[in-house]
C-alpha cells in the first residue's frame, strides 16, 4: 500500500496521483509505502528515482551501508525497536530524501511515524525541507527510547526490591528479557549516533535541521550512558539473585543432609537387629525389641540435640 501526503500549512493532506503533479516541486511530498507491491515500487522509482533494496536484506544491512549519500539524495535505513510481551522486534525503515520528496518504506506499523503524522496534523506544522521530516521522526523515536529506558529502570528497581523477599525462575527470565531489551536499545542508539554523525557533514541537509540533529545527538549520548549503567545494574542483580538462590538451595541440602545423618544411626541399629543369624543372642532376648527401639530413639534424640546446639538445623 502506498499513500501520498502533501505538507501544507494545515499539516498533511492525503492526495492521489493526479494531484501529485499540482504540488510537485512546491511542497514537500511524502510517499509512505507500507508492505509495497512491485507495481508501487516501480511507481515510486518513476516519480523519485528511488530503487528500493529487497526486503530480505533490510535487516542485515551493515552500518556502513545504512547511510548512502549522493549528489542529490540521501538514503538512510533506521532500526526501530518495538518491545512486545515476550519478544523484542527490531524493524528497519528506509528513508529517502531528494529535492522535495520524502519517502518511507516499512513493513510494519511504526509508532514513531504514526505519532509524527498525528502530531503534525494536530499542530498544523509546515516543513519547508524533507530532511526536517526525517529529523522530526528521529526525535520522536529518541524520546520513545528515553521513555523505554525510564520504564526499564523502574522495572529493574522493582526486581531488586523483590529478590530479597523471594527468588524464582520467573524473575531470572524477566531479568534476561530486560537485559536483551537494554542491549537492543543500546545498539539502536549507537546506530543513530553514527548516522547523525554522517548527516551533520552532509551539504544536502539545511542548517536548521542540523541544529535539531545536534540536539538529538546530545540526547542519544546521554541515553547511551543510561544503557551502560543499566547493563551493570542488571549484571549485578543477576549475580546477587543467583547467589541468593544458591544459598537457599544449600540450606535445603543442608537440612536434608542433617536429617539423613540423624536417622543414619537408627537405620544402622535397625539393620543390625534385623539380621536373622542363628547365633545372635538378641533374637531370643525377651526385651530385645523394646531395647532396640529405645536405642534408636535415644541415639536419634542425642544427635538431634547436638545438631541444634551446633546451629546446623
Amino acid at each position: 500500500m502506498i499513500k501520498l501526503y502533501v505538507n501544507t500549512f494545515k499539516g498533511f493532506e492525503e492526495i492521489d496521483e493526479e494531484k501529485l503533479k499540482e504540488y510537485k516541486g512546491k511542497y514537500v511530498i511524502w510517499f509512505d509505502l507500507f508492505n509495497p507491491t512491485e507495481e508501487e515500487i516501480e511507481f515510486l522509482r518513476k516519480q523519485t528515482g528511488f530503487s528500493m533494496p529487497p526486503k530480505e536484506i533490510l535487516g542485515d544491512i551493515e552500518i556502513s551501508s545504512k547511510y548512502i549519500e549522493d549528489k542529490d539524495y540521501l538514503e538512510v535505513t533506521l532500526s526501530f525497536v518495538i518491545p512486545q510481551k515476550e519478544e523484542i522486534l527490531v524493524e528497519p525503515v528506509v528513508f529517502y530524501i531528494k529535492e522535495k520528496f520524502f519517502v518511507t518504506v516499512r513493513y510494519r506499523d511504526i509508532p514513531s511515524i504514526m505519532i509524527f503524522k498525528n502530531r503534525t496534523n494536530f499542530q498544523r506544522k509546515f516543513f519547508q525541507f524533507p530532511e526536517s521530516l526525517f529529523a522530526e521522526i528521529l526525535g520522536i523515536e529518541v524520546d520513545r527510547i528515553g521513555d523505554r529506558l525510564e520504564l526499564l529502570g523502574n522495572k529493574i528497581k522493582d526486581i531488586w526490591r523483590q529478590m530479597f523477599v523471594e527468588q524464582s525462575e520467573e524473575m531470572i527470565r524477566e531479568l534476561a528479557f530486560y537485559d536483551e531489551l537494554n542491549i537492543t536499545l543500546r545498539e539502536s542508539i549507537n546506530e543513530k549516533i553514527r548516522i547523525i554523525t554522517k548527516a551533520l557533514k552532509s551539504p544536502l541537509i539545511n542548517a536548521h535541521t542540523k541544529k535539531e540533529l545536534r540536539i538529538i545527538y546530545e540526547d542519544l549520548t546521554t541515553l547511551l550512558e543510561y544503557t551502560s549503567f543499566y547493563m551493570e545494574k542488571i549484571d549485578s542483580i543477576q549475580n546477587s539473585l543467583l547467589g541468593l538462590i544458591t544459598i537457599r538451595q544449600n540450606e535445603a541440602v543442608k537440612v536434608f543432609t542433617v536429617l539423613a545423618t540423624i536417622f543414619l544411626p537408627a537405620t544402622l541399629i535397625a539393620s543390625i537387629f534385623g539380621m536373622n543369624f542363628k547365633h545372635m543372642p538378641e533374637l531370643h532376648w525377651k526385651y530385645g525389641y523394646p531395647y532396640s527401639l529405645f536405642l534408636m530413639v535415644f541415639v536419634t534424640l542425642v544427635l538431634l540435640f547436638w545438631v541444634r546446639r551446633k546451629g546446623w538445623l
